[in-house]
C-alpha cells in the first residue's frame, strides 16, 4: 500500500508538471487576458448588458450543456447515454473508477451538467425563456463550436486532453461566472433579481453554480494524464483550441446585439 501511494504521487508530479507548462503558455496567458477584458464581461458590470445578450447566454448554453454532458459521458465510459434533453435525466453509475479512488473526472463534469441543468432553466426564465424557447432556438456556429470540438475529442476517446483543457480552461471559465453573477445581482444596475443577504436568487444560481472553484481539478485531470501516458506534446494544441473557441463563445453572444456601447 505504501508503494502504491508513492507511484501516485510520482504521477501526479508527472502530470500536474504538465497542467503547469500547459497553464504558463503564451497563448492561455493571452486567452485568460482576452477574457479578464471581454467586452461581454465590460457590459455587465457597467450594467449595460441587454436582454437579448443576457437571452444568447442561456439559449446557447442550453445546446452546449446537452453537447457536453454527452461528451463527458462517453469519455466517462457511457457511450449509451444519448438523451434529447437533460431534463428529468438520472446521471448513471460510475464505470471508470481511478486507481487513487477519487470519481473520474468526467463522471464528476457530467453529473454536475445534469445538476445544473434545471439551474439554466431558472436563468431563461429569468430572461422571458421557456424550455421550449431554447429547444427551437437556432444556434450560432461560432458559439457551439466549444462543443463541437469536445464531441470530436469524445468520439476519439482523449481523455488526456480532455482532462489537460479542464484544468487550464475551467478556472478562467469560472472567473467570467464569477464576475458575471457579481454584475447581474448589482442592484444598482437594475438587471431585476432579488438579493437579499446571502441568499442566491435562484434565477442566478446556474452562473453562481459554475462560478464555484472545482476542488481537486488538478489532481484529478493529472490522474487521467498520467494514465493515458501521453507526453506535453500530445495535448498542447487541444488545450489551445479549445481556448480559442472558449473565446468565441463569449463573442458570439456579445455580438447578438451590437447596441452596447462601453
Amino acid at each position: 500500500m505504501i508503494a502504491l501511494k508513492e507511484k501516485d504521487q510520482r504521477n501526479y508530479s508527472r502530470g500536474q508538471s504538465i497542467l503547469d507548462r500547459l497553464k504558463a503558455e503564451p497563448f492561455n496567458k493571452n486567452t485568460e487576458r482576452l477574457l479578464a477584458n471581454h467586452p461581454y464581461l465590460k457590459a455587465a458590470e457597467k450594467g449595460v448588458l441587454t436582454t437579448g445578450q443576457r437571452k444568447a447566454f442561456a439559449q446557447e448554453q442550453y445546446s452546449i450543456q446537452l453537447s457536453d454532458a454527452k461528451s463527458f459521458a462517453r469519455l466517462a465510459g457511457h457511450s449509451d447515454f444519448t438523451p434529447t434533453s437533460l431534463s428529468n435525466v438520472q446521471t448513471p453509475e460510475p464505470k471508470i473508477t481511478p486507481s487513487d479512488e477519487r470519481i473520474d473526472l468526467f463522471q464528476f463534469l457530467l453529473g454536475g451538467e445534469i445538476y445544473a441543468s434545471t439551474l439554466l432553466l431558472d436563468y431563461a426564465k429569468g430572461v422571458g425563456l421557456t424550455e421550449n424557447n431554447l429547444c427551437t432556438y437556432k444556434t450560432l456556429a461560432k458559439a457551439q463550436r466549444y462543443p463541437s470540438y469536445w464531441s470530436q475529442l469524445a468520439l476519439s476517446n482523449n481523455r488526456a486532453a480532455g482532462a489537460a483543457a479542464c484544468a487550464v480552461n475551467f478556472p478562467a471559465w469560472g472567473e467570467m461566472c464569477r464576475r458575471l453573477f457579481e454584475a447581474l445581482k448589482n442592484e444598482e444596475f437594475n438587471y431585476g433579481y432579488n438579493n437579499s443577504g446571502d441568499e442566491v436568487d435562484n434565477r442566478l444560481a446556474f452562473v453562481n453554480f459554475f462560478a464555484t472553484p472545482i476542488d481537486d481539478l488538478d489532481q484529478m485531470a493529472a490522474t487521467i494524464i498520467e494514465g493515458e501516458d501521453v507526453k506535453y506534446e500530445d495535448l498542447v494544441e487541444h488545450v489551445k483550441r479549445l481556448q480559442e473557441y472558449e473565446v468565441m463563445f463569449w463573442d458570439s453572444i456579445f455580438e447578438t446585439e451590437e447596441d452596447v456601447k462601453l
